[in-house]
């Protein structure tokens, strides 16, 4: 029998303190090894809580400055946009006085033309009676008193334009997106703010025209004379009456009248180019107007005179 399979069957003493020995070397070396990594993981926490208190302080502070520059950037728009309006104000405050001025002015042509229209009517008048007065034949008096000139009509009449132009001037003054615009250098410096779209330059003001000046006239329609000789009138209020109608008829201008030889009475009319008398004097009433024949500038017509009735 060899050592070797001796000492395997009976393990010596020596052998079995060495295997104790070892386990619990092991056993201190496991416990020493979690033991410092406990150790390393705290101070590795405690060392990221002191670097996170620093970095939100750094955080705070950056913000806190952004906030500065923030409110720095309002109150610089806030004025800005002060002066501007003021500005606006004063602008608009001076078109009125334009405005005012303008239509005043309009005015006061407006009541000299009345007042020249009703200066040239009065004369008219006292030549019109002058001449009729001094005519001793009833006939001939008759059929100048159905001459008596018609009163002016008056109508208002606005400038062409004067409203549109007006309104383009405020539109051009108050335009709300112009109190809007800014640009991306008016911003805070550094900040994830959208930029603002530019703004949109103010725009110049445009020249008043003078107050007084008068605005210019649209162009004339093209005015006709035709003569209407119509037989069977006798009175001379049906004489009158249907130069008041030809007179009223659309497209009439001027009507004077004059007796012919054989007794008809030749009403001259001035009226505009597309006015076709033909079709219009058959609608005046009570006097059954009919058209015999039509030259070029000369109507002949028929009428019943209504007051020949009575």
């Amino acid at each position: 029998m060899s050592v070797n399979e001796t000492a395997a069957r009976h393990p010596n003493r020596f052998l079995a303190d060495l295997t104790q020995a070892m386990r619990s070397t092991a056993e201190t070396a496991r416990q020493a090894t979690i033991d410092q990594c406990h150790a390393d993981a705290k101070a590795y926490v405690e060392k990221l809580q002191a670097r996170t208190d620093d970095e939100a302080a750094s955080l705070r502070k950056a913000a806190e400055a952004d906030v500065s520059a923030i409110r720095e950037w309002s109150k610089a728009e806030v004025e800005r946009i002060r002066v501007e309006t003021d500005q606006r104000i004063a602008r608009r405050r001076e078109l009125l006085e334009q405005e005012l001025q303008e239509y005043n002015a309009s005015v006061e042509l407006e009541i000299e033309r009345v007042d020249g229209r009703v200066h040239t009517f009065e004369e008219e008048v006292a030549h019109f009676f002058e001449a009729l007065l001094q005519e001793p034949d009833p006939t001939a008096f008759a059929s100048m008193a159905a001459q008596m000139p018609d009163p002016p009509v008056f109508t208002e009449e606005e400038p062409p334009g004067f409203a549109t132009e007006i309104k383009a001037r405020s539109e051009e003054i108050i335009r709300s997106e112009d109190l809007l615009g800014t640009t991306d250098a008016e911003l805070p410096p550094e900040m994830p703010i959208a930029p603002v779209a530019e703004a949109e330059a103010a725009a110049a003001p445009r020249p008043a025209p003078a107050a007084a000046a008068e605005p210019a006239p649209a162009p004339a329609d093209v005015t006709v004379s035709t003569q209407v000789v119509v037989v069977g009138l006798v009175s001379v209020a049906s004489i009158a009456n249907f130069k008041r109608q030809l007179g009223r008829l659309p497209g009439v201008k001027s009507v004077g009248v004059s007796s012919g030889p054989d007794g008809e009475f030749i009403f001259t009319v001035g009226h505009g180019s597309d006015v076709s008398l033909s079709t219009l004097i058959p609608t005046l009433p009570a006097f059954q107007a009919r058209v015999v024949s039509e030259l070029d500038g000369l109507l002949n017509v028929s009428a019943h005179d209504p007051e020949a009735e009575g």
